[in-house]
């Protein structure tokens, strides 16, 4: 018997020790955001728009159009802070606000120029906020991009969450997490780009028929915005950072310069070297690109060495603008996007105090040695382009 009391005293003990489910909410409690929005109002307070899941649309398998119903929700609500403006959202809702799968951040310019980290604070000190989510930001209002639609998702933070992920295809847009932002922002010397979203309309003659678009680039110093970067000069950035994966570039055709060439990006990467000569710094950026002839408007035979030589000095020289538009312009605005300061502290770190003291004016001087080795490979499955032929058999121009 005393055995028996030796051996439950112990598991009863454990037994209240289980957590259980004391904290657990049930799904039909919850309202799950998709996406968030913030704005600052005319009287300074701020405004957040909230894109709610509808699981009863969703669920059913007719479409928005037929049924005439949304898949999604969006409460707006203000608040002297964003944590008072998401509880005051629960005066409109029934349901508590749970953020854990939502995929996006949309900020208006008007409010990132004036500084966004006070806004972010709560999506980085709350633990239900993740910190992979992709954040843009919009020349309108972040309330507009949060209500409007996509034709192919039927929840449109998921449309968005796509387009940041597909932005490695053509390489003229940033993928941005919150996770890079709050690591720049943990830096003395890091800037930040983040990419540009807006609304586009799909057809003049429909005013109602509206898509989303990445569209542009803005560049962040600190956290305040300073202005946009257009498709070039984002690729420069993403050249320098290594994150060009994929992407068309566009060139003259030899031997027809009014007609252009698209050249597929295969693989691609780069480094950056700098060095310290009598005190002036001088960044060298080794870029590799391996490459396939993908299009030829033009009539020219470009399938031979002599033509190929020819087509690899222009992307040699068209990536070398990119990049020197993209850091010429940075320099001017005094913003280190390039995350060149911990290359030079890595390389050099008994220096870097002495540099990092006045980091900006030893930006706006650093000088650029930039080398490119492109590689073409393949033309496709002709040698050729596709011209027609007149009469007497030649290529009719």
């Amino acid at each position: 018997m005393r055995r028996r009391i030796t051996l439950i005293i112990p598991a009863i003990l454990l037994l209240l020790l289980l957590p259980g489910c004391w904290n657990r909410r049930e799904l039909n409690t919850m309202a799950i955001v998709e996406a968030v929005g913030v704005d600052r109002a005319n009287d300074g307070q701020i405004v957040v728009s909230l894109q709610i899941l509808k699981p009863s649309a969703i669920k059913s398998s007719t479409s928005e159009k037929a049924s005439g119903t949304k898949s999604v929700w969006v409460v707006t609500s203000k608040g002297e802070t964003v944590f008072d403006a998401i509880r005051n959202a629960s005066l409109r809702t029934d349901r508590k606000a749970y953020f854990s799968h939502n995929t996006v951040y949309v900020l208006s310019e008007e409010l990132a120029r004036n500084g966004i980290s006070d806004e972010l604070d709560l999506f980085s000190r709350d633990s239900e906020f993740r910190k992979l989510t992709y954040v843009f930001i919009t020349r309108r209002k972040a309330e507009d991009i949060i209500r409007s639609d996509y034709e192919q998702e039927k929840i449109p933070a998921q449309a968005i969450e796509k387009l940041a992920k597909v932005t490695y295809a053509a390489s003229k847009v940033p993928k941005v997490q919150l996770i890079d932002l709050l690591k720049n922002f943990a830096s003395k010397t890091n800037d930040s780009i983040v990419p540009g979203i807006d609304i586009i309309q799909e057809n003049n003659k429909n005013p109602n028929e509206e898509s989303l678009k990445l569209d542009g680039t803005a560049i962040l110093k600190r956290d305040r915005m300073v202005g946009w970067f257009n498709e070039k000069e984002t690729r420069g950035i993403l050249w320098v950072l290594g994150k060009v994966k994929s992407g068309i570039i566009d060139i003259a055709t030899p031997g027809n310069e009014s007609k252009k060439s698209g050249i597929e990006i295969i693989r691609a990467d780069s480094n950056v070297v700098p060095e310290l000569v009598d005190g002036n710094l001088i960044m060298t950026i080794n870029v590799r690109l391996d490459g396939n002839l993908g299009e030829e408007m033009g009539s020219s035979d470009l399938v031979k060495p002599e033509s190929f030589d020819e087509i690899e000095k222009q992307i040699d020289t068209d990536i070398k603008e990119e990049i020197s538009s993209a850091v010429s312009k940075a320099q001017n605005w005094d913003v280190d996007i390039f995350k060149f300061a911990p290359d030079v502290h890595r390389k050099y770190p008994r220096e870097w105090p002495e540099l990092e003291k006045n980091w900006p004016e030893e930006f706006r001087k650093i000088q650029l040695n930039i080398i490119v080795d492109a590689k073409l490979h393949w033309s496709g499955y002709l040698k050729k382009p596709v011209q027609p032929k007149n009469t007497e058999g030649e290529v009719a121009q």
